[in-house]
């Protein structure tokens, strides 16, 4: 298919494109505007490994890699999240399930531990809609952390954890843009109006070659 005549199927659905771009904005300006606003605390710890004699760099940025991201998938297992719990027993009492399947969801969308690679270091994010639960959950996070985490990884006491950074708690909560998902929610209807515009065309067309192949196959 040509580009004039791409263009000339745009022209022809002009109004259909611009009814989805209008509907994908407006759709996403009011998924934002629903949200329940929420406020992050953030912390960064640093997971050290007493070094042997004659290890080189490589071998000490592996160890790294691996101390973490064993750490990392244990923040959000059943055992850490129960540790955490008799750490701070108030944060299970209101936004966490009593079902198991929803509260481990409801500990991945609260919780989110980023890993920065060869450094060891680890930087912890809690989301609540209640500033001081959200400074109170990165603080028992960390304290499991630091005192639980041979449970884990059985490095013993060749690993410790060290705090770089305490929870710190943004003064406004976090949320996505409004603006910014308005123009993506009307670029994604504006995509969804092309693509039916220009793909139904382009069905049509493959259609009767199908066809005729077909007829041809019976001829013989």
């Amino acid at each position: 298919m040509e580009i004039k005549e791409i263009l000339n199927l745009i022209n022809q659905k002009k109004w259909l494109i611009f009814w989805l771009t209008v509907l994908g904005a407006v759709l996403a300006f009011d998924l934002v505007v629903i949200q329940e606003p929420k406020y992050e605390a953030g912390s960064r710890i640093l997971v050290v490994q007493k070094q042997a004699e004659g290890q080189d760099i490589y071998t000490i940025s592996k160890s790294a890699q691996y101390l973490t991201g064993i750490l990392k998938e244990a923040v959000y297992s059943d055992s850490f999240f129960d540790k955490v719990l008799l750490f701070a027993p108030d944060i299970g009492k209101d936004g966490f399930s009593d079902k198991i399947k929803e509260r481990r969801k409801e500990w991945r969308e609260s919780v989110k531990v980023n890993i920065v690679r060869d450094l060891g270091e680890m930087g912890i994010n809690v989301y609540s809609s209640n500033k001081d639960r959200a400074e109170q959950i990165n603080k028992a996070v960390i304290e499991v952390l630091g005192k639980e985490h041979d449970f884990y990884h059985g490095g013993g006491d060749n690993v410790q954890i060290k705090v770089l950074d305490y929870p710190l708690v943004g003064e406004k909560p976090v949320s996505i843009n409004l603006w910014l998902g308005t123009i993506l929610g009307g670029l994604i209807g504006f995509s969804a109006g092309i693509f039916r515009a220009v793909g139904r065309k382009t069905k049509t067309e493959i259609k009767p070659e199908t066809s005729s192949l077909e007829g041809n196959n019976i001829s013989l």
